[in-house]
């Protein structure tokens, strides 16, 4: 027998839409019905352009598109380096990359340190709007009790996943009061 927490299943504050909302909004919304990879006519032209995205600037890519062997082969449907940058930018975005630099009194470097970070709140909206995600997710804590006794299996059957459960509505039943 298995038993819910009794607010599982309660979400406040999410009016936003999520990364699978957005693309679903998209101007491009028809074409990937048919073609996952739209912008790019397939797989292989995806990866050719992440290739030259991740590998070479604008000048090199412009001037690899210019090739021979680049057009006779399998000619790629971008073709410029501002094609493809324009491509990639109407692809969705993940949670932004920040650099802060610290500085200590009393203690010199030689070189400045570095935290490099992402904002997690908009990483936490990214994984659970993330459709890749979407089966794999619990999001209620439960009890699973076997002859009278507890059974512990998935973290959200644990006794902290209910305490957190109800110290969260807590705290935001507090705040928006």
């Amino acid at each position: 027998m298995g038993r819910y927490h009794k607010h599982s299943g309660a979400i406040y504050g999410f009016q936003k839409p999520n990364t699978f909302e957005h693309m679903k909004a998209h101007d491009y919304k028809g074409h990937h019905a048919h073609n996952v990879y739209y912008p790019f006519s397939d797989r292989e032209e995806w990866e050719l352009a992440k290739f030259l995205i991740d590998n070479l600037n604008q000048g090199q890519i412009t001037w690899f598109l210019k090739l021979l062997w680049a057009s006779a082969w399998k000619p790629p449907t971008f073709k410029s380096a501002q094609t493809l940058h324009t491509y990639m930018d109407t692809l969705p975005k993940g949670p932004k990359w920040r650099c802060t630099t610290i500085h200590t009194k009393g203690y010199i470097t030689t070189h400045p340190v570095h935290l490099i970070w992402r904002d997690a709140l908009e990483v936490t909206q990214h994984i659970f709007g993330n459709p890749a995600f979407a089966n794999d997710m619990e999001f209620d804590p439960y009890n699973i009790y076997v002859n009278g006794e507890q059974e512990y299996g998935e973290w959200m059957s644990c006794l902290c996943a209910h305490a957190i459960q109800a110290c969260n509505i807590f705290l935001f039943t507090e705040y928006w009061h």
